[in-house]
């Protein structure tokens, strides 16, 4: 049985699904939020809009620097289950640990654009923040290629 289809993951795989799905579900409850209001929190020009836009691609790095850890934790596991022939608990742990933490810093440029887009910034920055958001959290996929 491969590791992709190995039912001792399932519980990691429903929580990767999960703030996936939360993901696109926030993006869209944005969306609805900001054409429900009409106008930005935030009248005219302001200097921070520039720093936000700056933010977003700033924001991608802590993801990007935890991810080699996260590698790190789901290479041991996958290592140990094997050996083993069961997963091991604290392993197991451990990486569920490591999914949440990754999974949390993948929303830093999605919150970063939506901060933007409450300063007056244009819609497009948001969603391409939440696009640079999907693409991080399938990089935090739980398990290895078959």
């Amino acid at each position: 049985m491969t590791t992709a289809a190995s039912p001792s993951r399932q519980g990691l795989v429903a929580s990767w699904v999960a703030q996936m799905i939360g993901t696109i579900v926030l993006c869209g409850a944005a969306t609805v939020f900001m054409r429900t209001i009409g106008k930005p929190l935030v009248d005219g020009e302001t200097v921070w809009r520039g720093y936000t836009a700056i933010g977003i691609i700033v924001g991608l790095a802590p993801a990007l620097l935890y991810l080699r850890w996260y590698k790190r934790i789901l290479d041991q596991d996958v290592r140990l289950e094997r050996s083993r022939g069961t997963p091991d608990p604290e392993s197991r742990r451990l990486l569920q640990k490591s999914l949440l933490l990754g999974g949390a810093l993948c929303e830093l440029p999605m919150a970063m654009g939506l901060v933007h887009l409450l300063l007056g910034g244009e819609m497009r920055w948001f969603l391409g923040a939440t696009f640079l958001t999907i693409a991080l959290r399938l990089s935090y996929r739980p398990f290895n290629k078959a």
